[in-house]
Protein backbone atom coordinates (compact mmCIF):
# COMPACT_ATOMS: atom_id res chain seq x y z
CA UNK A 1 0.00 0.00 0.00
CA UNK A 2 1.33 3.42 -1.00
CA UNK A 3 1.17 5.96 1.83
CA UNK A 4 3.25 8.85 0.47
CA UNK A 5 1.84 10.44 -2.68
CA UNK A 6 2.65 13.28 -5.07
CA UNK A 7 1.84 16.80 -3.90
CA UNK A 8 -0.88 18.79 -5.66
CA UNK A 9 1.76 21.13 -7.06
CA UNK A 10 3.69 18.26 -8.68
CA UNK A 11 0.53 16.67 -10.11
CA UNK A 12 -0.49 20.02 -11.58
CA UNK A 13 2.98 20.70 -13.02
CA UNK A 14 2.99 17.27 -14.66
CA UNK A 15 -0.50 17.76 -16.05
CA UNK A 16 0.53 21.06 -17.62
CA UNK A 17 3.83 19.71 -18.95
CA UNK A 18 6.00 22.08 -16.94
CA UNK A 19 8.22 19.58 -15.10
CA UNK A 20 11.84 19.10 -16.21
CA UNK A 21 12.82 15.71 -17.62
CA UNK A 22 14.08 14.04 -14.45
CA UNK A 23 11.12 15.06 -12.32
CA UNK A 24 8.72 14.05 -15.10
CA UNK A 25 10.36 10.61 -15.27
CA UNK A 26 9.98 10.10 -11.53
CA UNK A 27 6.33 11.14 -11.65
CA UNK A 28 5.69 8.81 -14.60
CA UNK A 29 7.19 5.90 -12.65
CA UNK A 30 5.09 6.68 -9.57
CA UNK A 31 1.92 6.94 -11.65
CA UNK A 32 2.47 3.41 -12.94
CA UNK A 33 2.48 2.18 -9.34
CA UNK A 34 -0.21 4.42 -7.80
CA UNK A 35 -3.78 4.31 -9.06
CA UNK A 36 -4.80 7.11 -6.72
CA UNK A 37 -2.34 9.62 -8.17
CA UNK A 38 -3.12 8.39 -11.68
CA UNK A 39 -6.75 9.30 -11.08
CA UNK A 40 -5.77 12.69 -9.64
CA UNK A 41 -3.72 13.33 -12.77
CA UNK A 42 -6.67 12.49 -15.04
CA UNK A 43 -8.80 15.01 -13.15
CA UNK A 44 -6.05 17.63 -13.18
CA UNK A 45 -5.65 17.25 -16.95
CA UNK A 46 -9.36 17.91 -17.44
CA UNK A 47 -9.17 20.96 -15.21
CA UNK A 48 -6.01 22.18 -16.93
CA UNK A 49 -7.87 22.06 -20.22
CA UNK A 50 -10.74 24.01 -18.70
CA UNK A 51 -8.31 26.53 -17.25
CA UNK A 52 -6.64 26.98 -20.64
CA UNK A 53 -9.99 27.57 -22.26
CA UNK A 54 -10.90 30.09 -19.56
CA UNK A 55 -7.57 31.90 -19.87
CA UNK A 56 -8.20 32.38 -23.57
CA UNK A 57 -11.38 34.22 -22.69
CA UNK A 58 -10.30 36.13 -19.59
CA UNK A 59 -7.32 36.65 -17.29
CA UNK A 60 -7.27 33.88 -14.62
CA UNK A 61 -7.50 34.98 -11.00
CA UNK A 62 -4.54 34.53 -8.65
CA UNK A 63 -6.36 31.85 -6.68
CA UNK A 64 -7.57 29.82 -9.67
CA UNK A 65 -4.94 27.10 -9.12
CA UNK A 66 -6.01 26.63 -5.47
CA UNK A 67 -9.67 26.49 -6.46
CA UNK A 68 -9.07 23.93 -9.19
CA UNK A 69 -6.93 21.68 -6.98
CA UNK A 70 -9.57 21.89 -4.24
CA UNK A 71 -12.02 20.51 -6.77
CA UNK A 72 -9.61 17.66 -7.54
CA UNK A 73 -9.41 16.81 -3.83
CA UNK A 74 -13.18 16.94 -3.31
CA UNK A 75 -14.45 15.23 -6.45
CA UNK A 76 -14.94 11.43 -6.53
CA UNK A 77 -11.83 9.50 -7.47
CA UNK A 78 -11.79 8.14 -11.01
CA UNK A 79 -10.86 4.55 -11.72
CA UNK A 80 -7.31 4.44 -13.04
CA UNK A 81 -7.09 0.75 -13.93
CA UNK A 82 -7.45 1.42 -17.65
CA UNK A 83 -4.45 3.74 -17.61
CA UNK A 84 -1.93 1.42 -15.97
CA UNK A 85 1.02 0.53 -18.17
CA UNK A 86 1.73 -3.04 -19.21
CA UNK A 87 4.39 -4.69 -17.02
CA UNK A 88 7.92 -4.99 -18.36
CA UNK A 89 9.93 -8.25 -18.38
CA UNK A 90 11.66 -7.62 -15.05
CA UNK A 91 9.26 -7.43 -12.15
CA UNK A 92 9.06 -4.10 -10.36
CA UNK A 93 10.64 -1.96 -13.10
CA UNK A 94 8.28 0.83 -14.24
CA UNK A 95 7.98 0.96 -18.03
CA UNK A 96 9.00 4.64 -18.11
CA UNK A 97 12.30 3.72 -16.43
CA UNK A 98 12.73 0.62 -18.58
CA UNK A 99 12.45 2.81 -21.67
CA UNK A 100 15.35 4.96 -20.40
CA UNK A 101 17.58 2.07 -19.32
CA UNK A 102 16.73 -0.43 -22.05
CA UNK A 103 16.86 -3.17 -19.38
CA UNK A 104 16.00 -3.92 -15.78
CA UNK A 105 17.91 -3.44 -12.52
CA UNK A 106 20.05 -6.52 -13.14
CA UNK A 107 21.65 -4.89 -16.16
CA UNK A 108 22.68 -1.66 -14.42
CA UNK A 109 26.40 -0.93 -14.15
CA UNK A 110 26.39 0.52 -10.66
CA UNK A 111 29.15 2.87 -9.55
CA UNK A 112 30.40 2.67 -5.99
CA UNK A 113 29.87 5.88 -4.03
CA UNK A 114 30.95 4.45 -0.69
CA UNK A 115 30.57 1.32 1.43
CA UNK A 116 26.91 0.30 1.19
CA UNK A 117 25.81 2.73 -1.51
CA UNK A 118 25.97 2.65 -5.31
CA UNK A 119 24.54 4.94 -7.93
CA UNK A 120 23.76 5.12 -11.63
CA UNK A 121 23.27 8.51 -13.27
CA UNK A 122 20.40 8.27 -15.75
CA UNK A 123 21.17 9.14 -19.39
CA UNK A 124 18.46 11.75 -19.84
CA UNK A 125 18.68 15.34 -20.99
CA UNK A 126 18.02 17.33 -17.83
CA UNK A 127 17.58 21.05 -17.34
CA UNK A 128 20.40 23.05 -15.78
CA UNK A 129 20.96 22.04 -12.17
CA UNK A 130 18.75 18.95 -12.35
CA UNK A 131 20.21 15.52 -11.61
CA UNK A 132 18.44 12.17 -11.90
CA UNK A 133 20.00 8.97 -10.61
CA UNK A 134 19.25 5.52 -9.28
CA UNK A 135 20.59 4.75 -5.81
CA UNK A 136 21.14 1.27 -4.42
CA UNK A 137 21.47 1.09 -0.64
CA UNK A 138 22.62 -2.07 1.12
CA UNK A 139 20.44 -3.36 4.00
CA UNK A 140 21.03 -1.25 7.10
CA UNK A 141 22.98 1.45 5.27
CA UNK A 142 22.65 4.88 6.86
CA UNK A 143 23.04 7.77 4.43
CA UNK A 144 25.15 10.76 5.46
CA UNK A 145 23.23 13.41 7.38
CA UNK A 146 22.11 16.19 5.05
CA UNK A 147 19.62 18.90 4.17
CA UNK A 148 19.01 20.50 0.78
CA UNK A 149 19.99 23.58 -1.18
CA UNK A 150 16.95 23.00 -3.38
CA UNK A 151 14.39 20.22 -3.76
CA UNK A 152 14.84 16.46 -3.77
CA UNK A 153 12.26 13.89 -4.88
CA UNK A 154 12.81 10.22 -4.10
CA UNK A 155 10.74 7.27 -5.33
CA UNK A 156 11.23 3.84 -3.75
CA UNK A 157 11.41 1.08 -6.37
CA UNK A 158 12.62 -1.81 -4.23
CA UNK A 159 12.95 -2.35 -0.48
CA UNK A 160 12.30 0.60 1.82
CA UNK A 161 13.94 3.33 3.87
CA UNK A 162 13.07 5.31 6.97
CA UNK A 163 14.00 8.75 8.23
CA UNK A 164 12.73 11.46 10.53
CA UNK A 165 9.65 12.00 8.34
CA UNK A 166 8.43 8.39 8.22
CA UNK A 167 8.86 5.08 6.40
CA UNK A 168 8.89 4.86 2.62
CA UNK A 169 8.13 1.60 0.80
CA UNK A 170 7.74 0.61 -2.86
CA UNK A 171 5.84 3.31 -4.74
CA UNK A 172 6.15 5.91 -1.98
CA UNK A 173 7.44 9.37 -2.89
CA UNK A 174 9.34 11.70 -0.59
CA UNK A 175 9.46 15.39 -1.46
CA UNK A 176 12.15 17.22 0.51
CA UNK A 177 13.33 20.83 0.44
CA UNK A 178 15.63 23.14 2.40
CA UNK A 179 13.44 22.70 5.47
CA UNK A 180 13.99 18.92 5.62
CA UNK A 181 17.06 17.75 7.56
CA UNK A 182 17.34 13.95 7.58
CA UNK A 183 19.46 10.81 7.52
CA UNK A 184 17.62 7.98 5.69
CA UNK A 185 18.39 4.34 6.51
CA UNK A 186 17.67 1.26 4.38
CA UNK A 187 15.53 -0.73 6.79
CA UNK A 188 14.85 -4.09 5.09
CA UNK A 189 16.90 -7.21 4.48
CA UNK A 190 17.05 -6.53 0.73
CA UNK A 191 18.75 -3.73 -1.17
CA UNK A 192 16.79 -0.49 -1.35
CA UNK A 193 16.67 0.92 -4.88
CA UNK A 194 15.42 4.49 -5.30
CA UNK A 195 15.03 6.97 -8.11
CA UNK A 196 16.26 10.32 -6.79
CA UNK A 197 15.95 13.67 -8.58
CA UNK A 198 17.43 16.94 -7.32
CA UNK A 199 17.54 20.47 -8.71
CA UNK A 200 20.51 21.54 -6.57
CA UNK A 201 23.35 19.80 -4.67
CA UNK A 202 22.60 18.28 -1.28
CA UNK A 203 23.88 20.03 1.83
CA UNK A 204 25.95 17.40 3.65
CA UNK A 205 26.87 17.99 7.28
CA UNK A 206 29.91 15.71 7.58
CA UNK A 207 33.42 16.53 6.41
CA UNK A 208 34.04 13.43 4.25
CA UNK A 209 30.69 13.52 2.41
CA UNK A 210 31.37 17.18 1.59
CA UNK A 211 34.87 16.27 0.43
CA UNK A 212 33.60 13.52 -1.92
CA UNK A 213 30.53 15.42 -3.13
CA UNK A 214 32.16 17.00 -6.22
CA UNK A 215 33.51 13.61 -7.29
CA UNK A 216 30.10 11.91 -7.37
CA UNK A 217 28.00 14.95 -8.25
CA UNK A 218 25.41 14.47 -5.53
Amino acid sequence: MINHHLSDEIVWAYATGSLPAGHALLVSCHLELCQGCKARLAEAEVLAGAMLQTSEQQKPSDDMFDLLMARVENEPTLSAGAYLAEPKPEKGVPSALWDVLGHGYNGIKWKMVGPGIRQFILPIKSSEGESARLLKLSPGFVTPEHSHHGSEMTLVLQGSFSDETGRYKIGDVQEADEHVHHQPIADTEEDCICLAVTDAPLDFKGFFPKLLQPLFGI
